[in-house]
């Protein structure tokens, strides 16, 4: 996986969705798995905000100043094997 492939899945996918078709995909990887790995990446993305200091009021309203390709490429590259699985 590249950055920018990661970036440009990210784009195909609704994040904070709670429904599974909002993470289907272009790149044949399950619904699930994405699903999975980019509510980890949104809790990350919290963790960050907290550390900053932004309120849970404003943690919508400042999203996109920590949605970046930067840190969505730190938050893959915590994985030690692709979290992401093939559809079959």
């Amino acid at each position: 996986m590249t950055k920018t492939t990661l970036w440009k899945l990210r784009q195909e996918i609704v994040l904070n969705s709670l429904y599974a078709a909002d993470f289907n995909n272009s790149f044949g990887y399950t619904a699930h798995s994405v699903q999975n790995f980019f509510d980890g990446y949104m809790s990350y993305l919290e963790e960050l905000m907290n550390e900053d200091g932004v309120s849970d009021d404003d943690v919508f309203n400042v999203l996109s100043k920590y949605d970046t390709i930067d840190n969505l490429w730190l938050w893959w590259n915590m994985f030690d094997t692709n979290p992401l699985e093939n559809e079959i």
